[in-house]
């Protein structure tokens, strides 16, 4: 039986450390980007420089590395994050693929950098960042196909940059763990090699918007809107993707046969019965996963790392799953099912 509707309603106040996050902002003189209130352009600066000022104490790196590989629409930037490991390690070191999230119009390399150097240095892994194309521009399905293409180019070529090709997981938040989800179901049904496991963090999976968490938090007072969530969704999809398109949506997927699956959740998101439904439907599957709901968050609150606990508390679970999976001698998948048979109790 689904928890959707007791999650929504046991998760609905907003956490108090928000009230100084807002005092911060009003400060800055910045506001969030709403691309329904202004140009895209306009909208893609405003989101850098609304990002720009939640950048955390960023933690040393051994290196961080930029390329340029070739993509189906044009160059792919990669950035790679490589933590400060002993010689030995380094030579076969485990990598997250992430991909950012932005409602696949906004953001990039540079909103995510701090999130990305804070990840590769708690779990101790590297951290491939990708800079997909965004819409309209470009719409479905050339970012699966990017996604797919950024994977295979690590693959390919993780020996050459002291990475283990049979230690891949791939990430993302928002529109990017749709990516990331899209990706491996994509990877499964190609007959190739999957990956060690994903971690997806307050993920679009469907253009549903008829859901408790979208009637409850979706109406302007929680941050993210369904109006635009809306609009997300019609300029990823424009005129030749469906919004029951499996590949696009990957909550209607068959889920079956996929790595464990590690979920992040804003307990005050309206995309909050995403992560809720699709860990439900991920269990249905057979597929390990485990569903962190974090009380009182909105869309997006890794960003806050430094400012708000839920946020540290967060991206210390991640580092810790990465760590479990990429750093043991095998996945333990037991271990994972049985917490989140607890977690649902």
């Amino acid at each position: 039986m689904s928890n959707t509707l007791s999650v929504s309603r046991d998760f609905a106040d907003i956490d108090p450390q928000y009230t100084a996050i807002r005092a911060i902002a009003d400060r800055s003189g910045v506001r969030p980007a709403d691309p329904l209130a202004m140009p895209v352009d306009e909208a893609r600066r405003a989101a850098r420089s609304y990002h720009a000022i939640w950048t955390p104490q960023i933690p040393v790196l051994d290196h961080v590395d930029e390329r340029t590989i070739t993509g189906p629409a044009g160059p792919i930037r990669l950035r790679l994050y490589v933590p400060g490991t002993q010689t030995a390690e380094r030579r076969h070191l485990p990598v997250m693929v992430y991909f950012h999230g932005g409602g696949f119009v906004l953001n990039g390399l540079e909103t995510h950098d701090g999130l990305m150097r804070l990840i590769a240095a708690e779990a101790g892994i590297a951290v491939c960042a990708v800079s997909y194309s965004l819409a309209p521009e470009h719409r479905f399905p050339i970012q699966l196909h990017e996604a797919l293409a950024a994977i295979g180019w690590l693959r390919e070529n993780a020996g050459e940059i002291g990475l283990d090709a049979s230690r891949i997981a791939v990430g993302g938040d928002s529109a990017g763990a749709n990516l990331a989800l899209s990706a491996i179901l994509a990877l499964r049904d190609a007959g190739r090699s999957p990956v060690a496991m994903a971690v997806l963090s307050y993920g679009m999976f469907a253009a549903d918007f008829d859901t408790p968490s979208h009637r409850r938090f979706g109406g302007g007072q929680y941050g993210l809107t369904t109006e635009r969530m809306r609009w997300y969704w019609q300029q990823y999809l424009g005129q030749q993707g469906t919004p029951d398109d499996p590949r696009a949506a990957p909550l209607w997927a068959d889920l079956r046969g996929l790595p464990p699956v590690m979920l992040i959740a804003a307990g005050a998101d309206c995309l909050l019965d995403d992560s809720v439904r699709l860990a439900d439907r991920l269990t249905e599957a057979d597929v390990p996963n485990r569903l962190s709901i974090h009380p009182g968050a909105l869309h997006s609150f890794l960003q806050l790392a430094g400012h708000l606990d839920a946020a540290d508390r967060a991206i210390a679970e991640i580092a810790t799953g990465l760590r479990e999976v990429l750093l043991a001698p095998r996945w333990p998948q037991q271990q994972i099912k049985r917490q989140r048979q607890r977690a649902r109790r």
